[in-house]
């Protein structure tokens, strides 16, 4: 580099957050500097990048009348007080200042140590001197010698008393300001250690050029690992409307090393980590196996970019003066705190309100959104797994979000009743939500009965019966209930054993209907099978009514041979 070089060296942390797109596994940050450019070669040097910054994904794009001739991010040496963050920083300035009190405390105690060594000196000297005899032999004793040595008890008494004092309130405000000063250095040390911390920080070093003094602005992008977002809901639903309040929120999670202050925040669903190339396949062949060599087989891989690339000398890019500023935020809607964008491969939600989320978040909530629907209050039981009645709540998302996979609470007339998991659901499609069982319904699995009989006159079979009752009763006495029942009727693998439903009748599976149906389609009255031949019977329970209801199949196969049932999912 020239030494005619104009160098400008500038906090990362400083630079102010224009955008945080959040991906499932990483985010993407655009912070925006502004520099007063002087004419000829400038070098921009971004000190203390996020230790989690993805190689390779820092691009810079700008404004003003200049060219990006080089970026280059590398590792630099530093000491740890350079590399603070603002709240180590502020942290290190308050361990200071502790360690400034503890000084002055130490000091104050050394001087009473000192004040009570020197009393006790005098006090030794000055006694010796009234009460030892003279060197004549002779004890001097009179009323002015006892008067002087009741004095000097009395001042050596009061004096030491307070000095002994004032230390052991000396030694226990030591013993308090060793712990507040122990305690500072513990969250240092925790920290530093969360943020591995060490001599050597990322700096990216932006070289650009220009004709003359011009001002500049850049954006400055890069990735960030240990960062992401996933979706979370609050299901609300209310049985008299009856009514179905969805609020979507987006889970945030920061752990880069760095604060995001007052980012306008995205949230996509596009995921990176997948790349965006088709894999090459190559031409199998078939041959014989050697035994002298082995056969080796290679893979032709080719460079893949990566989302953003460095710019380089070969590939320098002009700022364009006339760019045009990004378009100021929407005004929120009514029930609505984001707003969708459909993409080609993914969808963004931009949340409206501007959010700081430092270092270590695990658990930053955002709305994405509120979407209230008209559900369908249906009930379902399997009595051979559990002889209860589940609440269900179906309805159409007749929303223009599109529901992600993600846990769920669920919430019946204003209580919590169960933590769930919601698929994922896209706009005009049918799903269910589970309210939890419905004690209100009671529903009885009596014992089955099943017999055998044995029948042919020139081929012998068997038959095995199985006559299942479910008693279902309906203790509400203001409304009727829609109750699905689901079990088993065995489904046959071999040509040999047959299997025929004597109750009830019902409608067999449509293959080509079922797949341009949505798996939750809402249920009518009526016995069908499933796309996994197990039966569903659906019935209306007028209030406080009861039914019994009976399934009965048969299961024919040859008389020498024994049918075992096993369970698949």
């Amino acid at each position: 580099m020239t030494a005619t070089s104009t160098i400008y060296e500038l906090e990362t942390r400083d630079q102010k957050i224009n955008q945080v797109k959040v991906f499932t596994d990483r985010a993407e940050v655009r912070r925006h500097v502004k520099v007063a450019l002087k004419a000829g070669v400038n070098e921009v040097i971004l000190k203390n990048l996020s230790s989690k910054l993805i190689s390779g994904s820092m691009r810079v794009e700008g404004r003003g009348n200049a060219t990006i001739h080089d970026v280059v991010v590398k590792n630099v040496a530093s000491l740890k007080q350079e590399s603070d963050s603002p709240k180590l920083a502020i942290i290190r300035a308050t361990l200071q200042e502790e360690k400034a009190r503890l000084q002055n405390i130490e000091d104050r105690g050394s001087v009473v140590q000192k004040s009570i060594e020197n009393l006790d000196k005098v006090f030794g000297q000055v006694g010796g001197g009234l009460v030892n005899p003279p060197k004549e032999g002779g004890v001097s004793l009179n009323e002015g010698t006892l008067t002087s040595l009741k004095n000097l008890f009395d001042f050596y008494g009061t004096n030491s008393e307070n000095y002994r004092e004032k230390l052991r309130t000396i030694e226990v405000e030591h013993r308090q300001q060793q712990e507040i000063v122990k305690k500072i250095e513990q969250e240092i040390h925790q920290i530093q250690n969360n943020f591995h911390m060490n001599t050597l920080t990322q700096a990216a070093t932006i070289t650009l050029e220009c004709v003359e003094d011009a001002e500049a602005e850049l954006d400055i992008i890069y990735q960030v690992h240990n960062a992401g977002w996933s979706p979370s809901y609050d299901i609300r639903v209310d049985t008299e409307k009856p009514s179905m309040q969805i609020t979507y929120f987006g889970k945030i999670r920061q752990h880069t090393d760095e604060d995001w202050n007052g980012a306008p925040l995205v949230l996509s669903t596009a995921q990176p980590c997948l790349g965006g190339r088709i894999p090459e396949l190559g031409t199998l062949e078939a041959v014989f196996r050697s035994r002298h060599f082995e056969i080796q087989y290679s893979t032709r891989q080719s460079a893949t970019s990566g989302l953003f690339g460095s710019a380089s000398p070969q590939q320098a890019t002009l700022f364009s003066s006339s760019s045009a500023p990004p378009p100021p935020p929407q005004p929120m809607a009514v029930a609505v705190a984001s707003e969708v964008t459909q993409n080609t491969l993914s969808t963004e939600f931009k949340i409206l309100r501007d959010a700081t989320i430092p270092h270590g978040t695990n658990d930053h909530k955002v709305t994405i959104g509120i979407v209230t629907l008209t559900p369908k209050l249906v009930h379902e039981t399997v009595p051979s797994k559990n002889a209860s009645a589940f609440l269900t709540a179906s309805a159409v998302n007749t929303s223009d979000l599109a529901f992600l996979s993600g846990d769920s609470s669920v919430y019946l007339n204003n209580a919590f009743v169960a933590k769930s998991h919601l698929k994922n659901v896209s706009p005009g499609e049918r799903f269910s939500c589970s309210l939890g069982v419905d004690t209100a319904i009671r529903v009885e699995y009596k014992p089955a009965k099943k017999y055998h009989e044995e029948g042919g006159y020139i081929t012998k079979h068997s038959a095995n019966v199985t006559e299942q009752t479910i008693s279902i009763k309906n203790t509400r006495s203001e409304q009727p209930v829609l109750l699905t029942i689901k079990h088993h009727v065995p489904r046959s693998t071999d040509e040999k054993i047959r299997v025929k439903l004597v109750a009830p009748s019902a409608t067999p599976y449509d293959s080509e209907k079922g797949t341009n149906e949505t798996e939750n389609t809402e249920p009518a009255e009526g016995a069908k099978f499933n796309s996994s031949n197990n039966l569903e019977w659906t019935v209306k329970l007028a209030p406080n009514s009861s039914q019994d209801l009976v399934i009965k199949y048969v299961v024919e196969h040859p008389k020498d041979e024994t049918v075992q049932y096993h369970e698949k999912f």
